[in-house]
C-alpha cells in the first residue's frame, strides 16, 4: 500500500468516527438492529460498513465472544460467565514543580480494595462476571437457512431485525445475556 492509499484510508476513518463513529457506538449500546442504525444516521454510508463496525464494536467491547478466545470463564446450564479482572480507573491529583495542579487517569485493582466494581451488564448478580448464551444462528444461516427462518419467525419485529442485520459468523458465537438476548431466549424456548 503506498502512502496516498493509507493516507486516504486514515483520512476516510477520521472522518467516519468524526460523524457518525459516536452515534453508532450509542444506539449499538442501546441494543437497536443495524438497520435502524444506518435509518438513523445522517451521515451517508453504506449499511455494510454500519453492520462491520457493530460487529466490530460489540467484540471490542465483550458483547459477542468466540468460544476459542483466550478468557477466563466457567460454564453453568448452558450459560458461559465471563470472570473479568476487577479494575477501575480514577483521576489522582499531581503538583508540577511550579505549583501548576495537573490530574492523571490511573487503572486501580479494585479485586485489593473493599469495594469492588459492580458490572452493569451482568444480570448474575455479582460484581465482575458477565454472562453469555450460546448463539448458533451463523451456522443456521449459512448451512440451514430454511431453519434460521423458522426461528425468526417466532420473534417480533425489533429482535429478528437484530438478528438478521448482525453478520454472524458460520460458528458458534457468545452473546452475553443482555434484556434484548433474555427476550430471544425466552421467545424461542416457549415455542
Amino acid at each position: 500500500m503506498n502512502n496516498s492509499t493509507y493516507f486516504n484510508n486514515a483520512l476516510h476513518d477520521m472522518v467516519f468516527e468524526n460523524a457518525c463513529g459516536a452515534a453508532i457506538r450509542r444506539l449499538a449500546d442501546m441494543s437497536f438492529p443495524v438497520s435502524y442504525i444506518h435509518k438513523e444516521l445522517d451521515y451517508p454510508i453504506s449499511f455494510e460498513r454500519v453492520q462491520k463496525y457493530v460487529w466490530r464494536y460489540y467484540l471490542d467491547n465483550k458483547v459477542l465472544l468466540f468460544p476459542d478466545d483466550k478468557l477466563e470463564y466457567h460454564e453453568e446450564n448452558g450459560i458461559i460467565i465471563l470472570n473479568e479482572p476487577k479494575v477501575t480507573k480514577t483521576f489522582i491529583k499531581e503538583t508540577g514543580p511550579y505549583g501548576k495542579i495537573t490530574y492523571r487517569q490511573v487503572t486501580v485493582d479494585s479485586s485489593k480494595n473493599d469495594n469492588p466494581v459492580n458490572d452493569s451488564d451482568s444480570d448474575s448478580g455479582k460484581p465482575g462476571q458477565r454472562r453469555y448464551i450460546p448463539c448458533n444462528f451463523g451456522i443456521l444461516k449459512h448451512t440451514v437457512p430454511k431453519e434460521f427462518e423458522k426461528i425468526l419467525e417466532k420473534l417480533d419485529r425489533d429482535n429478528k431485525n437484530y438478528l438478521i442485520d448482525l453478520p454472524w459468523e458460520n460458528k458458534v458465537v457468545y452473546h452475553i445475556l443482555n434484556e434484548r438476548m433474555t427476550c430471544i431466549a425466552n421467545a424461542l424456548e416457549k415455542q
